[in-house]
């Protein structure tokens, strides 16, 4: 049986890297999978500085782009993190069996130090060095497993963590006696969009770095018209030559289905403007169906909170079989 688990920080708009690196990928497992679950982690999104005024217009407003992006309630679980405290309490006894080094060894945690210290929040300094900076890995590890899940879509950036949740199912299961499944990452093409102004770097939920999917037409054809390219002139496919280039071809493929070695033809001899124009309109045209979707759920916020209400009882009932089986291996 096919058990899919998946979710986004609630840090900021959801952008176009979002969509095609995540979300896209989603409506497909959707239908595929006998069981498949959606998250807002909100609790992760308080790992780093944060405002607490605005924070649950911002998990709101991710929830709305899950439902407008196509994730549909019928067929799957749609979920706050915060709204099924089984997620903490599996956490902490996962924190139980997995060992500091298992956590100081993976890469994003010094990546995570050293944003938080340079992001230039006003509380940054009460974010630095924080112990949720260094253990959310065995909370996303409990987000999965929690669910008996055997599915994670994921970005390679990602991969790590879903390894350290194996690790950590696997100790439970050697000391305690066997309860979770090993999980498989789902990577697909086009799981890593590049941010426009710096390609070295994923797209960025702030700035100009990404394209939000509630981007106005002005600020898309703005964003895409600043977009880093390379001193060149050729419409090329090259990630390590033209990094730039390449992350524009790519996203215009993705979103045309067109192969990039024809988008590379469609294009010999025309101009950098004249490419970031056109996918400017192809941008567009893609996200007008998405935002107008949005504006409708978000006319009926009442019948938004009603599925995520039933979605979070469904999830808390799963939650409870699974932490009733740790507890009784555990004896406690």
């Amino acid at each position: 049986m096919v058990k899919v688990f998946s979710g986004i920080r609630p840090s900021g708009k959801l952008h176009l890297g979002n969509y095609l690196g995540a979300i896209k990928n989603w409506l497909t497992l959707q239908d595929s999978s006998q069981q498949s679950i959606f998250a807002v982690v909100d609790l992760h999104g308080i790992t780093t500085p944060y405002d607490p005024k605005t924070y649950q217009q911002q998990v709101m407003d991710v929830i709305l782009d899950y439902l407008a992006a196509g994730i549909d309630p019928s067929k799957t679980l749609l979920i706050r993190q915060s709204k099924v405290p089984q997620h903490t309490e599996l956490a902490w006894i996962f924190n139980t069996i997995t060992p500091v080094g298992w956590l100081d060894r993976l890469p994003n945690y010094r990546e995570k130090v050293e944003q938080v210290e340079h992001s230039g929040e006003e509380n940054s300094k009460s974010y630095q060095n924080n112990l949720a900076l260094l253990a959310y890995p065995v909370l996303m590890a409990a987000d999965i497993l929690l669910y008996k899940s055997t599915l994670v879509p994921v970005g390679e950036d990602q991969l790590l963590h879903l390894n350290l949740a194996n690790e950590v199912g696997a100790r439970f299961n050697h000391v305690f006696g066997e309860i979770f499944p090993n999980v498989k990452a789902h990577i697909t093409q086009g799981a890593r969009i590049m941010s426009l102004q710096d390609p070295t770097k994923k797209m960025s939920k702030t700035g100009d770095s990404g394209i939000a999917l509630t981007d106005s037409s002005d600020d898309i054809l703005r964003k895409l018209k600043s977009a880093t390219t390379d001193s060149g002139k050729e419409i090329k496919f090259d990630e390590k030559e033209k990094p730039g280039i390449s992350n524009l071809l790519t996203i215009y493929s993705l979103l045309t289905n067109k192969g990039v070695k024809e988008i590379e033809k469609e294009y010999g001899g025309k101009s950098y403007v004249d490419f970031k124009s056109n996918l400017a309109e192809v941008v567009i045209e893609f996200l007008k169906p998405f935002q107008s979707r949005r504006k409708e759920f978000e006319k009926d916020m009442s019948q938004v909170e009603k599925i995520l209400t039933s979605s979070e009882e469904k999830a808390r009932a799963i939650a409870d079989k699974t932490l009733s089986e740790v507890k009784e291996k555990m004896g406690i």
